[in-house]
């Protein structure tokens, strides 16, 4: 446990240091210093750390005996079948097999907030706080999927349908709960304002009170996870992870509303999107405008979630992007007292949050005790 307190502390001396020295920083190799300590513990963890790790390792061990175009005995999506089969015909052990999938999620996390991020010590530290990072560690299949849809911004912005779907296709073929990441891109187009606003979260209000028969139907049309109906995933008795959940969720949203960060554009990454030729906006919807979207549809998901914990699930495909939302958040706020207010409380906040669920409820994860994959 203390290794992760440690890195949280470290990422908020980073947060500091990137204050003072911001001008003179290489983004790239700052990049490349705070991703590479999560990206040791994630690929060379033992088979032990993490709830889900077992389950992974049993199946690559099952679908790599297999030969490559054969069916698969395993029930998990095809195209994450085909990774492991590739990942095993070049020889790669189940280590080997982990260290790939460690360094590409956490190569897609860390170009997303190299690009994306305006503190990028500031994300690492939401990584980390927030347990996005025990994630990987957990659900890396998911987190996989979640990796291909970071690049799917831009397609965004740039109103590329097409390519955009195929993007969901090849994340939904690792994990079929990413289809519902198609959302997004008719929600982007909204010209959001409070009224919108308000309009969406009632929408998630009635999904919550509809949620068994919204579940019915999903189930009808994948025709997957009717297994999790009778698990814990949909046995809700109080699971206070879904309240902490909701409430972290609704500050961020608190503070988003309140500075109407729909009109907010951030100076430094719109000069850096101006077309020299026509000195006009090369894109017509700004990152707020998406960042403000995906925290909408956290939220609504939070209240939705309050009948299921996979529902919490579900919400990951977006929350991811508050790597990017909550420094930009912060930077809206005018007045420089307040944000600097603000951040200590959203820094103080997520540290005890993390504190408290590593103490209280070590069961969610089981990241810790940490085990090196060679002394298992």
């Amino acid at each position: 446990m203390l290794i992760y307190i440690g890195l949280a502390i470290f990422y908020t001396v980073c947060i500091m240091f990137e204050k003072i020295y911001r001008k003179s920083i290489n983004k790239k190799i700052w990049v490349f210093v705070l991703v590479t300590p999560l990206l040791i513990l994630s690929a060379l963890r033992a088979p032990t750390v993490g709830n889900d790790t077992f389950n992974y390792l049993r199946s690559y061990t099952t679908v790599s005996q297999e030969s490559f175009f054969s069916h698969s005995q395993s029930r998990l999506e095809i195209g994450y079948i085909y990774y492991m089969r590739v990942i095993a015909q070049l020889g790669f052990s189940y280590l080997g097999f982990q260290v790939i999938t460690s360094t590409l999620t956490l190569f897609s996390v860390s170009r997303f907030i190299y690009k994306y991020s305006s503190s990028i010590a500031f994300s690492f530290y939401i990584f980390m706080t927030t347990r996005m990072f025990f994630g990987t560690m957990n659900i890396s299949r998911q987190y996989l999927a979640m990796a291909i849809l970071l690049f799917s911004v831009e397609l965004i912005k740039k109103r590329k349908f097409i390519k955009f779907s195929f993007l969901v296709l090849i994340a939904t073929s690792f994990h079929s709960t990413a289809i519902v990441f198609l959302i997004v891109y008719p929600l982007s187009k909204l010209k959001l304002n409070a009224m919108t606003t308000i309009k969406l979260i009632v929408v998630g209000i009635f999904s919550g009170l509809f949620f068994d028969q919204i579940v019915q139907v999903f189930l009808s049309i994948t025709g997957r996870y009717a297994g999790y109906l009778e698990g814990r995933y949909f046995n809700f008795e109080g699971n206070i992870a879904i309240y902490l959940s909701l409430i972290i969720n609704f500050l961020f949203f608190v503070l988003a509303f309140s500075t109407k960060y729909w009109k907010y554009k951030d100076q430094d990454i719109l000069k850096n999107q101006i077309n020299t030729k026509s000195n006009l906006p090369k894109f017509k919807i700004s990152n707020e405008n998406i960042w403000y979207v995906f925290c909408l549809l956290t939220l609504i998901l939070s209240i939705a979630g309050l009948n299921s914990t996979i529902i919490g699930r579900i919400e990951s495909y977006f929350s991811i992007f508050f790597l990017a939302y909550i420094p930009s958040v912060l930077k809206s706020v005018k007045s420089r007292h307040l944000r600097v207010i603000v951040t200590l409380g959203v820094i103080v906040g997520l540290f005890a949050s993390f504190v408290v669920v590593m103490v209280y409820r070590p069961n969610w994860t089981t990241v810790f005790p940490y085990q090196w994959y060679w002394n298992w």
